[in-house]
């Protein structure tokens, strides 16, 4: 077996999502540009595949979670 370093590192907002910060901004379905709603199906694709990322992408947007993605106790 090997022995392997693991080196702490911190990482950007863009490293975290993937891409760059201003990449991950736009593949950010819950951002809200001018003139422009979100994409509701975009949302849904996410919220589906990964709910976790979904809230931080949320919450990133400067949106409230629980407004997209209601606690449904069901």
């Amino acid at each position: 077996m090997r022995n392997r370093i693991i080196l702490a590192q911190s990482t950007t907002l863009g490293q975290h999502f993937g891409g760059s910060a201003t990449a991950a901004a736009s593949d950010n379905p819950f951002v809200r540009q001018a003139g422009k709603v979100p994409s509701v199906t975009a949302i849904a694709a996410v919220i589906r595949s990964n709910p976790q990322r979904a809230r931080e992408l949320c919450r990133a947007a400067g949106e409230n979670p629980d407004a997209w993605m209601p606690n449904n106790p069901l």
